[in-house]
């Protein structure tokens, strides 16, 4: 993981290393510490799982909008949802025209010695809240979604294959563009606002019968209301930022009788 053949590194030389319940910055400390936490270990096995190699990967599209930074924030993100208590090192690298983040992962939690293994279900939550956390605070990685609505067949995958699956972007046009639309409408205050976050999306919408009618992705186009937000949909981000006005005018209207019974 810390060969500098393919690791990431900028321009300047800078390059990234999480080590999340890790002291030091010495590999050799490192291990010494993996090594030591065992002995926490309530469940002693003699093919106990000691640690895991696991991998984040990016489709070769979205190279453009990948930076250092990103990929450490998604690293440390991955953390938090795969288990806050365990030991980490990540590392970002670069091979093949990918970029993708190398993860160990300690088998035992941090001190506690409970075991790191998750099931099949909770490695499909793990890979799903990750990827929603992408979508929400970087919807220009489009490429690098997975449908993870078919849960058995994802299931099914072994890790390796998984991998296989994000790095050459399997999710369907319509799943990759569903899942930036939900971002758009989740952080829109009105329909106005809801176009507005589709454009600075990059995304390109187009017009028929004199109003926006749908959205050209990767050179398709998709009518909005066959994505599930249909005019009555939109008319509810209307309705409530009126209902905010019309609590707001209560209040006012409210305060200043109180004021005129004062008199």
């Amino acid at each position: 993981m810390l060969n500098d053949k393919d690791r990431l590194f900028d321009e300047k030389g800078y390059s990234f290393v999480v080590s999340h319940n890790l002291k030091g910055n010495d590999i050799n400390e490192w291990v010494r510490q993996y090594e030591e936490n065992e002995k926490y270990r309530k469940l002693k096995r003699i093919n106990s799982v000691l640690a895991t190699h696991e991998i984040i990967s990016f489709h070769k599209d979205d190279a453009k909008n990948i930076t250092l930074d990103k990929l450490e924030d998604i690293a440390r993100q991955y953390v938090r949802e795969r288990n806050e208590k365990g030991m980490f090192v990540a590392v970002p690298h670069f091979d093949k025209e990918h970029y993708h983040i190398h993860i160990c992962a300690s088998g035992i939690e941090y001190k506690t010695g409970k075991a790191m293994r998750l099931s099949k279900m909770d490695l499909v939550k793990v890979k799903k809240q990750l990827q929603e956390y992408q979508i929400e605070k970087y919807p220009e990685l489009r490429n690098s979604l997975v449908n993870h609505s078919k849960e058995k067949k994802v299931q099914a995958l072994s890790d390796k294959e998984y991998q296989y699956k994000l790095r050459t972007g399997r999710a369907t046009d319509k799943e990759q563009l569903l899942g930036m639309l939900k971002t758009c409408y989740k952080k829109a205050d009105s329909r106005d606002d809801f176009y507005e976050n589709i454009h600075e999306c990059g995304l390109t919408t187009y017009i028929r019968g004199g109003k926006i009618s749908g959205i050209i992705f990767n050179n398709k186009k998709f009518r909005i209301n066959r994505l599930e937000f249909t005019e009555e949909r939109l008319e509810e981000l209307n309705k409530t930022i009126n209902r905010g006005k019309d609590i707001k005018e209560l209040r006012k209207k409210s305060k200043e009788n109180i004021i005129n019974l004062n008199k």
